[in-house]
């Protein structure tokens, strides 16, 4: 290897090393200041020490604040005019949760979810969701941006995942039966994203959250740092 490649390869393991360290305490940091939760444990998976993986995550806003809470179309404004910077993506749907909203972006062409987005109740402020968003999306997740940096621009498109969506609904449907015995469950259809899938549930007939099944492993990952369920907009035919 010449010596410029073998200097640029040193500089991009060197930013990689740099990105992941800044991640490790970004999550530690959310970790010391989310002690207080007390998310529904389920399913242990390899992931388990990340943070994330429980929810150990505080949206800006939702600590004590005086501020006045922006309504669910004030929120959709802000995400159109957010979203408007991408050709070929749009919002799909608005989630109002208790801590958050909740949002996903999808591809109008494929009609397949691109990433999900938390937005701050109070500030309005847009931010990528943690949990599977980053870290199990193959084309606009963690991975891609690591791999972006490298100079590597091939993705992985699995258009056919080895869990199908009918077998998503079975898997977080025994999970959620785990977490909640007892109670009537109903999951409904997932949205299907670039490597695992988000399905929405009620508990006796209500909405109550989502959590995400990874299309490659069946793993589930619980999205626990939303709070209570307000209401939400399904945006697809507007």
């Amino acid at each position: 290897m010449s010596n410029p490649n073998r200097r640029f390869l040193i500089i991009g393991i060197v930013l990689i090393s740099l990105l992941i360290i800044s991640v490790s305490i970004v999550l530690w940091i959310n970790t010391v200041a989310a002690q207080t939760s007390n998310p529904p444990y389920g399913m242990m998976n390899w992931w388990q020490g990340c943070p994330m993986h429980y929810g150990l995550y505080q949206p800006r806003g939702y600590s004590q604040n005086t501020q006045e809470r922006l309504s669910i179309y004030d929120v959709r404004e802000k995400l159109e005019a957010y979203i408007s910077r991408w050709r070929g993506l749009s919002i799909i749907e608005i989630m109002e949760f208790s801590n958050n909203f909740y949002a996903i972006a999808a591809e109008d062409e494929t009609g397949w979810g691109a990433f999900e987005l938390i937005i701050d109740p109070y500030t309005g402020v847009i931010s990528p969701e943690p949990g599977p968003n980053m870290m199990w999306n193959l084309k606009y997740g963690m991975h891609n941006r690591m791999q972006g940096m490298m100079g590597q621009w091939t993705f992985a498109y699995p258009y056919e995942m080895p869990v199908s969506s009918e077998e998503a609904v079975k898997i977080a449907y025994k999970y959620l039966s785990q977490v909640f015995p007892g109670r009537e469950i109903d999951v409904e259809k997932p949205t299907i994203f670039y490597g695992y899938y988000t399905l929405d549930y009620k508990l006796d007939g209500v909405v109550h959250g989502m959590l995400s099944v990874n299309g490659f492993s069946g793993d589930v990952w619980y999205h626990s740092w939303h709070g209570d369920f307000i209401q939400e907009i399904e945006l697809m035919e507007d």
